[in-house]
């Protein structure tokens, strides 16, 4: 793996990370991607958003069992926390954010 192309994301390690998958659907995708940069910004610095494409990480999309799209699963330190399956629709920053502090 070329690592100049992709580099490392330091996070630091108690930082919860939500793994947004997206669907690979370009248009559906844009969707997804503007739901979730609202998201970042609703959120702050208390979690850091992950996007991760199907068609360009087919690997982690198979290693959380990731089904359907949109999902959004909330990890720290390698555990899950949460996880949301589903359409776009069904889900909004303010939905999220009480799913999220919920955890």
């Amino acid at each position: 793996m070329d690592l100049t192309k992709h580099p490392p994301i330091l996070i630091p390690a108690k930082t919860a990370v939500l793994l947004a998958f997206l669907p690979s659907a370009s248009r559906e995708n844009g969707a997804v991607s503007k739901l979730v940069d609202t998201l970042q910004q609703y959120l702050g610095e208390a979690i850091k958003i992950l996007k991760i494409d199907e068609t360009l990480h087919p690997d982690v999309v198979q290693s959380f069992s990731v089904d359907k799209f949109p999902t959004y699963i909330l990890v720290q330190q390698g555990i899950e926390l949460w996880r949301h399956e589903g359409p776009s629709d069904e889900v909004n920053p303010e939905a999220l954010s009480l799913g999220l502090s919920n955890v």
